[in-house]
């Protein structure tokens, strides 16, 4: 019997891989017919698979075939009992199988070819980060360098010199594109070095710890593919950075390190040090803060050779190598001598050029949050940090990979720990909206703690560890790169900062002055020095001043313009005296008053209540689709001779189809109504079209109304009689994105759509509204149904007739659509959707294991379920309060997810109200306080944005509600709520203590 068990036992692992099989082969097919048919091929199917297993398990294992009889397969029983149609899973457990059975023969082959290896990942990372460049010019930073780099000019304090002449040189040598677009290559370069020194560290340091020559390429190979799959390592690849420059230098730093460790004799251990002090020299002359890691450096070399501290004669190389590491530096006052572009007046004096070099002038940010008030809210940001680089898997193991190294090798433990533990506090406490990339030196000792994981763990009582670590790091680095890679293929087609800045140069007035925040000011003067774009305008970067408002920097920067000249802001502000008409992506600032529009404009005269005048308007805007937002610029006035107003009218946007049904709408209030026959004014109104909008031809109607002392509403008539005039046609293209989803499905309907997405949002009280995406073909005349409070048995499966239905909009093939539906008083119950045609007959769906079925069941809303998409570019999914009585500070951590790669910088609000809609407090940041700007997220990018409220000491009510809102931070357009029942997202009420 015992026998038999084990034969059993012996053949199980077969039986796994043909029903792994058999189920992807009956996925793939599709829908089956429906009944009888469809059960007996499921069971043939099935059969054959288990079958097929279980013989060729049977048989000796030889070859490909022991694949049938190994323990390899197992975790294929994964798919094999998920409840749900997933490719995504089925394709990550396939890998991991393919990695525990071919991952080790790979490794054993390309053990005696380690230059073959390094040249592979040198040569393999090149690739994806050139293929997923960004294609041009740049803002912020990255414009910064693409022009000081081709000029030979000084970039922002520390100055980067080191990194601009080897920059320079390469747009000289690299013959292709723009010099935009050779800086952004450059830092694939750079970035593509540095995984090769960091590979070579780590697999020198498994050598160390005793890995034999196989497990020390493997080693070398995860610490590559977790620092390189790593989000925002990735991104500073694409882009011109200082970023991967940095980490060049850290990682040939701890490369020597490893050199210095693994030395047999003497002179290789000398020559180790004086290439460690070159290379840091070098790091230090490129970004000066690499100090704060070196005493990590000097102790790791102290703990391995004590007797070092003690032989002076050891020393001089060391020290010469420093100083001749230095010499770069030299760069800045020769330039600045003769008067570089961007370069200071006094950087060739001594002072001028310490203050340049050290980046005096950011002492002050410098340990701004190392205090008690502040520190706690840092350090609250962790959770959110290292999740945005890394998944599960690779952080798991680089924990266990630290714990290990604490009792393996504690003198690795004081480097690596060391200086993942002192950067992360340095930065986090950095006052700077860039943490996630000032962090990126804290990345690499976090890789080669995962790439030294299974070596750390080898021991003769643990010999299957090492191989299962390896293949299990490996496989969170590819799953890390797969889920990162889709969003950097996109950012490498986008040419937005073109798109904002080039208009806005080329159409600027003759002679104008624009004056530019640093994010736009850079890639200005990019297209005017290097492209020759419009030298006749003035293009000036508006520069804090410490102690003043920024606004009034901004306001004496206009008042300072000579009288006549023509003045674009890139900033939005409203200023008393100026009329601020947008301009393209800017504004132009015009004295008050202003008898008519300057910008071009579609005349669309129109007259509200003898009061309101409409002179034209202009629709921002190429491709809309359901999702995004339509912004339009109003042109209007107030009569002089107009009536009283009991308030100051409203203008309202309304968004209809040809059944004259309204799909949308905005209001905004009309706050400079007060000046009467002054000037013309301009108000900006963001119209959203929600997800669910049916793709097709509208019209965008303009009403205007006043509100009554007694309350209400009171339209504003047209000289017609009529309370609104049609603005413009709006068409709305179909869906091209696949929509986003927090849990993803895969049921297709036969001859029709298939089921992508399910997501709950519960922000109203006891509604459950529920987003349904989908992926076209969808015919004419189908509709989704959905069930709530149904149960389902082996045989037979119910649901009440209860429940709703919405229309599925007619879409192409590989078109995508998003329908909502809401449900009163829904709690945990399961719901069942199911699709009808025209006929209103049920399609059938293919569901797991190719199984024809009537529709597919959904798993539960949770209670606290959110999901409130802000624009096309974030959604609250979640929202966390702890509150504080009276005269303390509650927080709010609201958690956002990505949408999509971001390229817009986004500032977000929460505004705490009392129970009768007092004003209590509102705080506004970059997301996370600032630590993750928008800029640096990818599609699927989770955020933890945390707002410190004060509860004022006078309240005296129970309970606080709190809403959220989003706003682009520069032109401040806001991100509509896209659920049609409010404006703002709601984030709950929450009783004090």
């Amino acid at each position: 019997m015992i026998a038999r068990s084990q034969r059993f036992l012996s053949r199980f692992p077969g039986l796994i891989l043909g029903i792994f099989i058999a189920r992807l082969l009956l996925e793939l097919s599709g829908g089956l017919g429906s009944g009888l048919w469809s059960s007996l091929v499921v069971a043939i199917v099935v059969g054959i698979g288990a079958w097929s297993g279980l013989v060729l398990a049977h048989r000796p294992a030889r070859g490909p075939l022991a694949l049938f009889a190994s323990w390899r397969t197992s975790p294929l029983l994964i798919y094999v009992v998920w409840p749900y149609r997933a490719p995504e899973i089925a394709g990550a457990v396939a890998i991991l199988v393919a990695l525990l059975w071919w991952g080790p023969a790979a490794l054993s082959a390309l053990r005696e070819g380690e230059n073959w290896v390094d040249g592979g990942l040198f040569v393999g990372a090149l690739i994806v980060y050139s293929v997923t460049s960004a294609p041009g010019v740049l803002p912020a930073d990255a414009g910064e360098f693409q022009l000081t780099t081709t000029l030979l000019g000084v970039a922002h304090p520390p100055g980067f010199p080191l990194y601009t002449m080897v920059g320079h040189l390469f747009t000289r040598l690299f013959p292709w594109g723009t010099p935009a677009y050779r800086l952004n290559l450059f830092s694939a370069v750079t970035a593509a070095t540095a995984l090769l020194f960091l590979s070579r560290a780590t697999r020198q340091w498994a050598r160390h710890l005793g890995a034999p020559g196989r497990l020390a390429i493997a080693s070398s190979l995860i610490s590559t593919l977790t620092l390189g799959t790593a989000t925002t390592f990735w991104a500073q690849a694409t882009i011109a950075s200082k970023r991967p420059f940095t980490a060049l230098f850290l990682a040939t730093t701890l490369y020597f390190l490893s050199r210095f460790a693994t030395a047999r004799i003497a002179k290789e251990a000398d020559l180790a040090l004086v290439l460690l002090a070159l290379s840091l020299s070098l790091g230090l002359g490129h970004h000066p803060a690499l100090i704060f890691l070196a005493p990590f450096f000097v102790a790791y070399v102290l703990l391995l050779d004590p007797r070092l501290a003690l032989q002076p004669r050891r020393w001089w190389r060391p020290a010469l190598a420093g100083v001749v590491g230095l010499t770069p530096l030299a760069y800045l006052p020769i330039r600045g001598a003769m008067g570089a572009p961007m370069a200071p007046d006094n950087l060739d004096t001594v002072s001028g050029f310490l203050h340049h070099f050290l980046a005096l002038g950011f002492r002050g940010d410098m340990f701004a949050f190392a205090n008690f008030q502040d520190l706690p809210h840092r350090l609250a940001l962790l959770p959110t940090l290292y999740p945005f680089q890394f998944n599960v898997v690779l952080l798991v193991l680089a924990l266990l990979g630290f714990a290990a190294m604490l009792q393996r090798d504690y003198k690795l433990f004081v480097l690596l720990g060391g200086i993942l533990l002192l950067h992360t506090f340095i930065s986090i406490t950095y006052r700077a909206p860039q943490t996630v990339e000032y962090l990126i030196p804290a990345y690499l000792p976090l890789a080669v703690a995962v790439g030294l994981s299974p070596a750390l763990v080898a021991s003769p009582s643990r010999r299957h560890w090492p191989g299962l670590l390896t293949v299990l790091a490996l496989w969170g680095g590819l799953l890390n790169g797969w889920a990162h890679a889709p969003s950097f293929v996109e950012l490498a087609n986008d040419h937005s900062a073109r798109r904002v800045v080039e208009p806005l140069l080329t159409s600027a007035p003759a002679d104008a002055l624009i004056l530019a925040d640093w994010r736009w000011a850079t890639p200005l003067l990019y297209l005017q020095e290097i492209e020759g774009l419009r030298p006749d305008v003035d293009v000036r970067y508006v520069y804090p001043v410490a102690g003043r408002d920024y606004a009034s920097v901004w306001l004496q920067r206009v008042r300072e313009a000579p009288p006549g000249q023509s003045v674009l802001l890139t900033r939005f502000f409203e200023f008393d005296g100026y009329v601020i008409e947008p301009w393209e992506s800017g504004f132009l600032a015009r004295p008050s008053p202003v008898d008519a529009p300057q910008a071009p404009l579609t005349l669309s005269p129109a007259v509200f209540g003898d009061s309101l005048e409409l002179l034209g308007h202009r629709l921002y805007g190429e491709t809309i689709q359901p999702g995004q937002t339509s912004e339009f610029v109003l042109a209007w006035r107030m009569f002089d001779s107009s009536p009283a107003l009991p308030s100051p009218p409203s203008l309202t946007l309304r968004l209809v189809d040809d059944e004259g049904r309204q799909w949308a709408q905005t209001d905004q209030r009309l706050v400079a109504a007060g000046r009467a026959g002054e000037s013309v004014h301009f108000t900006r109104m963001a119209l959203p079209l929600y997800p669910h909008l049916p793709p097709g031809l509208y019209q965008v109607l303009l009403g205007a109304y006043v509100q009554p002392p007694e309350g209400g509403f009171e339209n504003l008539l047209t000289e017609n009689g009529e309370t609104s005039v049609t603005l413009t046609g709006l068409e709305v293209a179909a869906r091209e994105r696949r929509p986003f989803t927090l849990h993803r499905r895969n049921l297709p309907f036969e001859n029709g759509p298939t089921l992508l997405g399910v997501d709950y949002d519960r922000s109203a009280p006891d509604v459950l509204r529920v987003y349904l995406h989908w992926r076209g073909q969808i015919p004419t005349g189908w509709q989704a149904h959905l069930d709530a409070g149904g149960y389902r048995t082996l045989l037979s499966t119910f649901a009440p007739d209860a429940g709703t239905s919405v229309p599925l909009p007619a879409i192409a093939l590989d078109a995508y659509q998003t329908v909502s539906l809401d449900l009163a008083g829904v709690g945990r119950a399961p719901l069942r959707l199911t699709v009808t045609d025209e006929t209103g007959t049920p399609v059938r769906a293919a569901g797991p294991w190719g199984w024809s079925v009537t529709g597919g069941w959904l798993s539960p809303a949770s209670p606290d379920a959110r999901f409130v998409p802000l624009g096309d570019e974030m959604a609250i999914v979640d929202v966390v309060a702890r509150p504080a009585p009276p005269g303390e500070t509650m927080t709010v951590d609201v958690s956002l997810v990505a949408l999509r790669p971001l390229s817009v910088d986004v500032a977000t609000s929460v505004r705490l109200m009392g129970p009768e809609g007092q004003w209590l407090d509102a705080h506004d940041c970059q997301p996370a306080l600032g630590a993750v700007p928008t800029l640096k997220w990818i599609r699927g990018s989770r955020i933890v944005d945390r707002h410190p409220l004060h509860v004022p000491l006078d309240f005296t009510g129970q309970e606080v509600q709190a809403t959220f809102l989003a706003y682009e931070n520069f032109r401040m357009t806001p991100l509509p709520s896209m659920d049609d029942r409010f404006d703002q997202a709601p984030l709950g009420w929450c009783s004090l203590p």
